[in-house]
């Protein structure tokens, strides 16, 4: 009788995943979840739109503690994660990245933490970084709560905890605090998220490794039309919104103050093209070369020197690229 009251009294929790276009790799982030050693969980998945066989993949399974939600057209990552925070009934949210996968013990020791550790409100763990090539590289988070929330305070990048490894409780869905369109840039918004909880709630990890993150080079395709002052700018720019909030001066994002937030992005414009005035295009040849696609590189590298013929770093890097080609 012991057994039967604990399995019901155990705290319901809710893994959220949201997907697009991840057929290669959602497979094996739903089998880590329903091999999990902790049980009593719903399985939220939204599929945003999807154009390849994602949403096909998920109803091959059965278990009918997966729910799928299928979006008729794309809601984006901001639209698609508030979608998954709403429709959770669990007393814990926990995110599972959609090209990631779980240790078969991560709800178990997650929920066990918080459980016994009430004044705790969000999670992470460590983990293992897997390359396409499946190298795996270990990843220790700071487990001192203390020193993770100076880290926040300090607004360090990259963050002390790993968006992807998280499990928290509901509350802080129901105060309000969900992701936001950061309006300038389409990224950046899990910083602004966890900047915005760490200033109202306790964050910290255990030492355990209990989640894979995926490094892989199909996710870095790049977009150069996207590429603009404003998007390389994001971390500093959601850096730039926390100053102003926790100084006081209000969110300025919220408060529509745009003309402030302009002002921001024109001398970030200036500090990065004070000493190259191809710097977009250098910072898109860089991102070429680091998904080893040289012939985009130097493309844009030859952009670059017409822009910005006296620059001997460009040429250097233009002859480098041709001779190790």
């Amino acid at each position: 009788m012991k057994n039967i009251v604990d399995t019901f009294t155990r705290p319901l929790v809710s893994v959220i995943m949201p997907a697009y276009n991840v057929e290669a790799y959602i497979a094996q982030a739903i089998d880590s979840v329903l091999a999990q050693t902790y049980t009593e969980f719903e399985f939220l998945i939204s599929d945003d739109a999807s154009t390849d066989r994602t949403c096909d993949v998920v109803k091959c399974y059965a278990d009918t503690r997966i729910k799928l939600i299928k979006q008729t057209k794309n809601l984006g990552y901001v639209g698609n994660m508030n979608t998954l925070l709403q429709a959770a009934q669990g007393n814990y949210i926990v995110i599972q990245d959609a090209d990631d996968y779980s240790h078969e013990t991560r709800l178990a020791v997650l929920v066990d933490y918080l459980d016994r550790y009430t004044d705790v409100d969000m999670l992470g763990s460590s983990y293992i970084k897997v390359t396409d090539e499946g190298q795996e590289e270990f990843s220790e988070l700071m487990t001192d709560r203390y020193e993770i929330q100076k880290s926040f305070d300090e607004m360090n990048d990259p963050l002390p905890v790993l968006n992807g490894t998280l499990m928290f409780r509901r509350k802080i869905i129901e105060c309000g605090i969900l992701f936001r369109n950061l309006n300038y840039v389409n990224r950046g918004q899990d910083d602004d998220w966890l900047f915005r909880v760490s200033e109202q709630f306790t964050i910290t990890n255990v030492a355990s490794i209990l989640y894979y993150y995926r490094s892989n080079s199909s996710s870095m395709t790049l977009n150069p039309a996207g590429i603009n002052y404003k998007s390389i700018c994001a971390a500093d720019y959601v850096r730039f919104l926390k100053t102003k909030r926790v100084s006081g001066d209000g969110d300025l994002l919220d408060q529509g103050r745009w003309m402030e937030i302009e002002l921001f992005f024109e001398q970030a414009k200036k500090r990065l093209t004070k000493n190259n005035s191809a710097y977009i295009e250098s910072y898109i040849a860089h991102k070429y070369l680091s998904v080893g696609d040289r012939v985009n590189a130097l493309k844009w590298l030859f952009k670059a020197v017409i822009k910005n013929t006296w620059n001997a770093f460009l040429w250097k890097k233009i002859i480098h690229v041709c001779i190790h080609n």
